[in-house]
């Protein structure tokens, strides 16, 4: 009932009416239609891309913090490492107890007192007072100035097995004090710095609690990493301390960029504890924020996502959240924004549709209504003549045609359309279609008459003119968005007369033209009106924002001239390359179109295909290449390009060529491992021809060419090692000389000993036998002159071997000299490796700066640095085996020089025995002269004999002991191994008893040890 009744009441309306609300109610229809849709697209395509960007935001501060985390964490385990760190520990240390009992005041009346006028340094590690701990401030200051600032550390500590802080960057309240002394204001750095001194086996880092520094100025938040410096004993020689300011952890969190106004950025630890401020966001009264305890309980659980809800000032927010480990501890990362900054853009633009569509509206209604007015009226009366004629009344006379007016005219007209109804009907229905078309088409168009005055505009131009608007009114302020028709369209655009006189000429159009507006850019075709009998009388113009049409074609352009573009079918094939591309494969680009993607792009994302099918982009480097063609190494993005429908339309590759750099990168890594390979063989070459040394081997010898760097290292050990050979070579050559001439002394003492008993023996039958005692005693005379001639060749002998040894003595302080020189050098080898440790550090740090483009140049350096980790733990190797050296041969030293105590103590007994040779052989002459009183002198001659025979008996001792002193010295000078091997006369072994009395090997035994040893070895090459 109720439709019929609205029904009844718009079939009853007047014409007047009725087109009015016809034309409103169509356009508030289709603008609501239009409204309702695109403010739907818009929320959800905002809602899609704040998302996206928060969880973008949220990913890149994660890793920055993650990465900044593991690189204070490695920097702090390689400099507890070092080579560098112990000696600096040990040299404080030593520093600290010249001082005296209580160094603190002095240090810090030098160090904190005595500062320049501006309250600093003017140089760093520069201090006026020159002492042994000043001394060792200039040579380390600078290595640990250097760690601040490649770190970016507030402070560095030094400190000493007693918790004495040996050393500070900043020189602040804990310099120079003792940590464990009383209350202080940083029991965190106490604790991680207790830690690190009472460990056993952990090599740290022992990290702390975010805390505050009160020491400083500002009191900054900070936290302490702490490593203890051990000894290659095990022995705990001190610790090493960073202070690591947290302002980074501020300062990305809060980072504004991608948040808007609105967006936060936070840390929330275990406790629910904020760990970094917000911004514009004033503290509650309580100090405490409403911190969303789900989303932090989740990404504490290690979970990641997103979520919409209320945020931490209490209105409503999307916010995304992921865990993020930092110094050992998992904090709960949250950035979020309000929804309300999110959704203004939509609501913006419903506001504007809103009062656009109003004015619209308002516009078409007052419009209808004037036309349907005007209309009305004299159409009323003409409905019954134009009801006859839609009829088919044709004969029905026609009124009105005298009228002057436009009823008149339409009188008139209806006349002639009687006349030819057919043809007209056929005609209205072309015109009513062209006219439609053109009212309510897409395209922004107008109608000028011949003298360019605009008599049409349709829709879609008011739109178009509208949205530029601001850019016309720079230069037309007067431009109107509304009412243009009737207006010249030289009013808001010039028209100069050569080209009315081009539009003239029918044979010049359709044309085209584009005119400026400030930064925007339209596309003019224009096509004549004309009539059969009146020609040309007006012109149809299409206008066309063609702004970003330009501006991407220009963008096209660049990119095409400066990048490598590849464009794929979605079955892989190749369907267009450009220049810049086909020239770098070597082969055209005809060539190339239909190969597929397989045997031309290589790509480090494994499945990187089926996530380009997936329509999901591929970032990263692609190798090129065509089959015997060269390699191209390029570093961009392949990226899917879908129809409207969603559908894999086509893929686009777009990169910059990067083979040279690659190729560079290449080569130098190159050179450094050669580098690295010729340190190796140097240092195992030495290794190994010290170790020889350090076990006696004095043979050694290194044949091998070094590379000429350290070509010289070789000679000048191969010399040492040569002179120290010789050196032995004479000792033990001496010695065997000297055993020899030994046991003939005794040979010959013992024989005449045997005699001078047989002697007493027979004195009973001295008077019978006195041909065989002159016989006997001349023999006794010339065995004595015997015995005298080889004591005197002892003599000289046993002086010849004290110069030997004292030459012997001077070779091993000149090996013990090259020892030190050798260590020095290793010291070097150490500071070049702790050196490169530290650029290996700052190397990582740009190349993490650098991001993506770094992450190449990253694994380097991270290899870089182990390697001159290996060389610093290899350097202390070598340094342990020279100290080893040193001591064996200041052992040698000792032990030569006791040969040479024990010569001289031969060389006595020698002149001893000399001495008594000259008194038996006076005795003996006394004997053949006095033969002829024997008789008479019978016992005198029986004394005198009992006298030589205990003269013989410690002659026989003196031998034997002399004996004992060449055994001693040849067994000494065998621990030794020389190219030549050594020379000692076998011996009968010592009698049981000689052995007992003196409690020392016998020549045999000696003799046999002399044996065992092996000969020299050749070239350490060669084993």
């Amino acid at each position: 009932m109720l439709s019929e009744t609205r029904m009844s009441i718009a079939l009853n309306l007047r014409l007047g009416t009725k087109l009015p609300l016809m034309l409103v109610s169509v356009s508030f229809v289709a603008l609501a239609i239009m409204g309702l849709s695109s403010y739907h697209l818009a929320s959800t395509m905002l809602i899609t891309h704040g998302t996206q960007r928060l969880e973008q935001a949220l990913g890149s501060r994660r890793e920055v913090l993650r990465h900044w985390s593991e690189q204070q964490l490695s920097s702090i385990r390689a400099a507890g490492l070092s080579a560098g760190a112990l000696r600096a520990a040990r040299d404080f240390q030593t520093a600290w107890e010249r001082i005296g009992p209580d160094p603190g005041p002095e240090l810090r009346r030098i160090f904190v007192d005595h500062v320049a006028p501006d309250g600093g340094y003017s140089q760093p590690g520069v201090v006026p007072h020159l002492s042994d701990y000043t001394l060792q401030h200039r040579r380390y200051s600078g290595t640990f100035s250097a760690l601040v600032e490649q770190n970016g550390l507030l402070d560095i500590f030094l400190v000493g097995p007693g918790g004495e802080v040996f050393y500070s960057h900043q020189k602040d309240a804990n310099f120079a004090t003792n940590l464990f002394d009383g209350n202080r204001d940083d029991p965190d750095l106490v604790r991680v710095v207790r830690e690190a001194l009472e460990a056993r086996t952990s090599s740290g880092p022992f990290i702390s609690l975010f805390t505050r520094d009160f020491t400083h100025p500002r009191s900054p938040r900070v936290v302490y990493l702490s490593v203890p410096l051990r000894s290659e004993g095990g022995e705990v020689l001190g610790a090493l301390v960073f202070e690591v300011p947290l302002a980074p952890l501020s300062d990305t969190m809060g980072d504004p960029n991608t948040l808007g106004s609105t967006g936060q950025g936070y840390l929330v630890d275990g406790g629910r504890t904020l760990q970094t401020p917000l911004r514009d966001i004033p503290r509650p009264v309580d100090g405490k924020f409403d911190i969303p305890e789900d989303v932090v309980t989740r990404a504490l659980r290690g979970e990641a996502g997103q979520q919409d809800g209320r945020g931490i000032d209490g209105t409503e927010v999307i916010s995304a959240y992921a865990p993020v480990d930092l110094f050992g501890r998992r904090f709960a990362a949250i950035v979020e924004q309000t929804t309300k900054e999110i959704y203004a853009p939509a609501r913006a633009l419903a506001r504007e549709m809103v009062v656009n569509g109003g004015l619209v509206l308002a516009l078409l209604a007052a419009v209808s209504g004037l036309l349907a007015r005007s209309v009305s009226g004299p159409l009323t009366q003409l409905t019954q003549m134009i009801r006859k004629i839609a009829e088919g009344r044709y004969d029905t006379a026609i009124r009105g045609t005298e009228r002057g007016d436009e009823v008149g005219d339409m009188a008139r007209a209806l006349g002639g359309l009687r006349d030819d109804l057919a043809r007209a009907e056929a005609a209205q229905l072309e015109a009513t279609i062209q006219g439609t078309a053109f009212r309510t088409s897409s395209a922004a168009m107008m109608m000028v008459d011949s003298d360019f005055v605009i008599i049409y505009v349709n829709d879609a131009l008011v739109r178009l003119l509208r949205s530029r608007q601001e850019e016309y009114r720079l230069s037309h302020a007067d431009f109107p968005t509304e009412d243009l028709v009737g207006r010249s369209i030289g009013d808001f655009h010039a028209m100069p007369d050569h080209l009315r006189e081009i539009l003239g000429d029918p044979a010049n159009l359709p044309y085209h033209v584009d005119i400026v507006v400030g930064d925007v850019r339209f596309g003019l075709d224009v096509n004549e009106i004309s009539l059969p009998e009146k020609g040309q009388i007006g012109f149809v113009i299409e206008w066309r924002d063609v702004t970003e049409i330009r501006m991407n074609r220009a963008l096209l352009s660049a990119i095409g001239n400066t990048q490598l573009i590849m464009e794929l079918s979605p079955e892989g094939r190749v369907t267009r390359v450009n220049e810049n591309l086909s020239t770098a494969l070597g082969i055209s680009a005809e060539d190339l179109q239909g190969r597929s993607y397989e045997t031309l792009i290589c790509c480090e994302t494994l499945g990187f295909w089926e996530q380009l099918q997936q329509l999901e982009p591929v970032v990263g480097r692609f190798s090129l290449r065509v089959a015997g063609g060269p390699l191209v190494i390029a570093e961009g993005s392949m990226t899917s390009v879908p129809d409207r429908h969603g559908c894999l339309l086509k893929i686009v590759l777009i990169a910059n060529d990067v083979t040279e750099s690659h190729v560079a990168l290449k080569a130098e890594r190159e050179r450094a491992d050669a580098m690295l390979e010729d340190q190796k063989q140097v240092v195992e070459a030495l290794r190994i021809g010290l170790k020889a040394l350090s076990t006696g081997d004095l043979s050694i010898n290194i044949r091998d060419d070094f590379p000429f760097e350290y070509e010289q290292l070789r000679q000048d050990f191969n010399v040492a090692a040569q002179n120290l050979s010789e050196a032995i070579q004479v000792v033990i050559d001496n010695a065997a000389s000297i055993d020899r001439e030994a046991r003939d002394i005794s040979d010959a003492a013992e024989d005449l000993s045997h005699r001078t008993e047989r002697q007493a023996s027979t004195l009973e039958q001295t008077a019978a036998a006195l041909d065989e005692l002159t016989a006997s005693v001349s023999s006794a005379t010339a065995g004595v002159m015997d015995a005298n001639r080889v004591v005197k060749l002892a003599r000289e002998s046993a002086e010849s071997s004290g110069r030997i040894v004292q030459e012997a003595v001077d070779a091993m302080g000149e090996i013990e000299e090259s020892s030190r020189k050798i260590s020095r050098i290793i010291g070097v080898i150490d500071d070049i490796a702790f050196q490169t440790n530290l650029l290996a550090l700052n190397a990582g740090v740009e190349a993490a700066r650098a991001g993506e483009a770094g992450r190449g140049f990253a694994v380097v350096a991270s290899e870089v640095r182990a390697l001159a980790q290996r060389s610093s733990d290899a350097a202390r190797e070598i340094d342990g085996l020279i100290t080893a050296s040193t001591n064996h041969v200041r052992c040698g030293v000792d032990l030569v020089g006791e040969t040479g105590n024990a010569l001289e103590k031969i060389l006595v007994s020698v002149n001893d025995i000399a001495s008594r040779m000259a008194e038996i052989a006076a005795s003996s002459h006394e004997q053949a002269s006095g033969l002829s009183e024997i008789n008479i002198a019978v016992n005198q001659l029986d004394q005198v004999t009992q006298h030589n025979a205990a003269m013989f008996e410690e002659t026989t001792a003196a031998s034997h002991a002399l004996t004992r002193g060449a055994q001693a010295l040849a067994a000494a000078a065998a621990q030794f191994r020389t190219s030549k091997p050594a020379r000692v006369a076998e011996m009968p072994p010592e009698p049981p008893a000689a052995m007992a009395a003196s409690g020392r090997p016998s020549p045999g035994n000696a003799m046999r040890l002399v044996h065992a040893a092996p000969e020299g070895r050749g070239n350490i090459h060669d084993r």
